[in-house]
């Protein structure tokens, strides 16, 4: 049980989470795409998109759903699974 301020800080930071992955998951994509002078192939590229789209929308879903938690508890409302 936290404190609302500690809650309320928590769940904004997590909210700020999010952008910091997003930029990480548009500089993976621009890193692991191929082209005509270097790079992966076609194959490999859509693989390693396909993971890293899964990894990154797994984290972010965890994320915005602990804010949500930590938002909802702040304001005093509990909810047992």
């Amino acid at each position: 049980m936290l404190a609302p301020k500690t809650a309320r800080l928590l769940s904004l930071l997590c909210a700020a989470i999010v952008l910091p992955l997003l930029g990480l998951y548009a500089l993976l994509m621009m890193v692991s795409s191929s082209s005509a002078d270097s790079g992966m192939d076609v194959t490999s590229a859509i693989v390693s998109y396909v993971a890293f789209t899964v990894l990154f929308a797994a984290l972010i879903i965890v994320t915005v759903n602990f804010a949500l938690q930590l938002s909802r508890e702040a304001k005093g409302h509990r909810q047992t699974p």
